[in-house]
């Protein structure tokens, strides 16, 4: 970047808010006439917060060249200055190569890498082949998806892109900081969400053919669903932490759009006919957003007392263990909706292991119920019931009973068991569409509704 501030009006800049003292470059690797640089961010001393590491590339159109590079040896090294950058691959793609592929394609589909449209606290690389996600803000220790991937990897579970390899920054102390990962991009698939919410008018009832299509589908992911979980159940983790439900974040929250919405209620004066007409009726959607706030607030004592008596792992059918940690539609790829594939035997790749991007690494690798990620999903189903106008219950029935058979279990004693997760998958979407969506709140506040 020509001027290191700007990194405060990047997508992933995670310290949105706070005000930057200076920034520091603290390693540097040129790399095939490219440059990988780490940067300390540091905060004005009233933010009382500690400083940030990122990643930089100099010139992110030209990252296939440095690709390229550092993967053409199962492992190479470049000095940064201060520490080094790391690169293994742990998958020699120069042989094994997906069916379709000549030898040695991939090896020359590195340099195609380019930037995608697709950032958020990350950033999105790819060719046609490959997929290269880069971790924009970096913390010390073990990251979780570049575990899980190699993990997954050897115990060759196929509901995932192939896992080729990972690169990291090791400051001169010895301590490992994640950078990124290489894996397969899959093509012939669609994202999860746009599959399940395709097609559908609010006042138009799918067809019964598409219904047996997400029916169907649905099913299938719950057995995939099963699956990760089984694949995931020999790897190691960190201690088992509670479920921290932001129940006083989301009070306040509520508290201070009461008051936004009780000023959307008074029209100014002086309109004609048609302001007027307007006035009233942004004065009524104020009005019902306010009773719902009021109502969701009026529940919070009850659903705070839910929570406190319903979590326990004695009498839980899914022991903790390893899980994906962030699991939702946007994270799983489907088989075309336009192919018979898709309408008779739907097959999924599941992607994105890392958690939630927010939390620190050590609750990202705690041991958790499987449950926290079935709630995950059936949220999502209600989300995309939400978007389409459609009816979620077939598909989450379709989704637990798919996970029960897989996993023997009953799917009844499942979805009871799972729901305090959902309780508490609920409260957090809340606090996100009140801060960030203030439109989609009324999702969460239903469930919160049908919970107490």
């Amino acid at each position: 970047m020509d001027n290191m501030r700007d990194i405060a009006n990047k997508r992933w800049f995670m310290g949105k808010g706070g005000k930057i003292d200076f920034v520091t470059e603290v390693a540097r690797a040129s790399i095939a006439g490219n440059a990988i640089a780490i940067v300390r961010v540091s905060f004005d001393t009233g933010e009382n917060r500690s400083p940030d590491l990122y990643a930089i590339i100099e010139n992110e159109n030209c990252i296939g060249g440095i690709l390229e590079a550092a993967f053409s040896a199962p492992r190479t090294r470049f000095n940064a200055g201060a520490g080094e950058i790391v690169f293994e691959r742990i998958r020699d793609f120069t042989v094994n190569a997906p069916e379709g592929c000549a030898e040695g394609d991939l090896q020359k589909n590195l340099s195609a890498i380019r930037p995608l449209d697709a950032e958020q606290s990350n950033s999105a690389f790819a060719s046609d082949r490959l997929f290269f996600k880069l971790y924009r803000r970096l913390q010390p220790g073990v990251h979780p998806e570049v575990e899980i991937l190699e993990h997954l990897e050897k115990t060759r579970f196929s509901a995932m892109p192939h896992f080729y390899g990972s690169c990291k920054y090791i400051d001169p102390a010895g301590n490992e900081y994640a950078l990124g990962i290489l894996e397969e991009r899959v093509s012939g698939m669609q994202d999860a969400w746009a599959f399940f919410t395709q097609g559908a008018q609010p006042q138009e009832p799918l067809v019964k053919a598409a219904q047996e299509t997400f029916v169907k589908a649905a099913r299938r992911l719950g057995e995939a669903t099963a699956e990760m979980h089984r694949a995931l159940k020999g790897l190691a983790g960190t201690s088992p932490q509670a479920p921290e439900i932001p129940f006083d974040k989301l009070e306040t929250l509520i508290r201070n759009a009461i008051n936004s919405a009780a000023n959307c209620e008074q029209p100014s004066g002086g309109r004609d006919a048609t302001g007027a007409q307007d006035a009233n009726e942004h004065s009524m959607r104020g009005h019902n957003i306010r009773e719902t706030l009021q109502n969701v607030a009026a529940n919070l004592p009850r659903l705070r007392e839910i929570a406190a008596n319903s979590f326990s792992t004695a009498d839980t059918p899914l022991a903790p263990q390893r899980i994906h940690g962030d699991y939702h539609l946007g994270q799983v790829l489907v088989s075309d909706g336009d192919g018979s594939q898709a309408r008779n035997a739907p097959t999924f790749k599941i992607l994105d292991f890392e958690g939630e991007p927010t939390r620190a690494l050590d609750y990202r690798r705690a041991v958790r119920s499987p449950l926290v990620d079935i709630a995950g999903m059936l949220r999502s189903f209600q989300y995309a019931s939400a978007v389409s106008g459609q009816d979620s219950a077939p598909c989450e029935r379709a989704f637990l009973e798919g996970y029960a058979n897989a996993a023997h279990l009953d799917a009844s004693e499942i979805r009871q068991a799972a729901a305090p997760y959902i309780l508490a998958k609920a409260v957090y979407e809340a606090c996100y569409e009140l801060e960030f969506r203030p439109d989609w709140f009324r999702i969460p506040a239903r469930a919160l509704l049908e919970l107490s």
